[in-house]
């Protein structure tokens, strides 16, 4: 058995039943009662690995030149963030959530607690020609490797978290890339990490370390591995697409609950509807749910007046 365990999935449904499958196996290894920590995460591309924006190109693969990096883009966020926020960021865990959230390189990597939400963004790309993949992880073993046995989450406030906290320098860089990833589960700062029901793994400066754990995790339980991967088929992300919003609720604009992400999903809907229509297929229904309003206002009533009336009340005709 190779790493990682991939299966593929066309359909919400058929998804939903390789995520039991996968959750049986786990069951038989921690026991029926124990909460695993589901963990999912959604890529429109397949071949993406699980290296958060930090860990990724361009930024420096040098230790000591991403830790100079990573100070820079702290120090920037809190001189210059606060006219955008409104307010000052009260600490260095603060800022690295509210970054996350908009697309600043950060060391944490996005997860969900839900199925459905990690679906939509593995489907999300309209333009996408590449497979999807999900990423199923019990977050408890990461945990267990840390020593903390039950839980399969911390959270900001956790003295154990402190070694991982941004960097301000780059002093013990060996010790500090030897911390494991470990899921966080976020403050609810902004709408969007409760719509999400958002989860993250925070990273040390070690890359592929999740991708590393499973090979050896894989090794010793097998099918019960902590974490695997289920891929869709670029076929299939259209349907997807279709089904999510019916079956699950799940749309860009119930995951982004701003203007942004109404408008996206605006765009969506006619995108769609112009590549169908150019392939002539039928049009999805539920984008037709209901007609078009058209505001009509009353005509103006026509009148008439009797020669014996000219100079009395008007009177409608019928």
């Amino acid at each position: 058995m190779t790493f990682p365990i991939t299966t593929q999935s066309c359909c919400f449904t058929h998804l939903a039943d390789w995520t039991a499958t996968i959750n049986a196996a786990w069951k038989r290894r921690w026991g029926p009662t124990t909460n695993p920590g589901f963990c999912f995460r959604g890529a429109d591309n397949s071949s993406f690995d699980l290296n958060p924006s930090l860990l990724r190109q361009p930024y420096p693969t040098d230790l000591a030149a991403l830790a100079i990096c990573e100070n820079n883009l702290w120090t920037e966020f809190r001189l210059r963030s606060r006219p955008l926020l409104g307010r000052q960021v009260r600490d260095a865990w603060e800022a690295l959530l509210i970054m996350q959230q908009h697309g600043f390189p950060t060391r944490l990597l996005d997860w969900t607690r839900s199925l459905a939400v990690a679906a939509h963004f593995a489907v999300r790309d309209l333009d996408s020609s590449a497979d999807g993949a999900i990423w199923m992880m019990a977050g408890i073993h990461l945990m267990e490797l840390r020593g903390s046995r039950g839980a399969w989450r911390t959270a900001i406030g956790d003295p154990a978290l402190d070694p991982m906290a941004l960097r301000e320098n780059a002093d013990d860089l060996d010790a500090f890339c030897r911390q494991l990833p470990v899921p966080l589960s976020p403050d609810h700062l902004v709408p969007r990490i409760a719509a999400q029901r958002s989860v993250y793994t925070l990273h040390s400066f070690e890359r592929d370390a999740l991708e590393r754990l499973a090979e050896s995790d894989l090794k010793q339980h097998g099918d019960a591995c902590f974490l695997h991967k289920i891929t869709i088929p670029v076929s299939c992300k259209g349907a997807f697409r279709h089904e999510l919003p019916v079956v699950a609720g799940v749309s860009e604009e119930t995951l982004f609950p701003d203007l942004d992400g109404f408008a996206r999903d605006f765009a969506a809907e006619w995108k769609t509807i112009s590549a169908e229509s150019s392939e002539d297929r039928p049009h999805p229904q539920h984008l037709f749910e209901h007609p078009p309003v058209r505001h009509r206002f009353p005509a103006p009533s026509r009148t008439r007046r009797s020669a014996s009336d000219r100079n009395g009340p008007e009177r409608e005709e019928t």
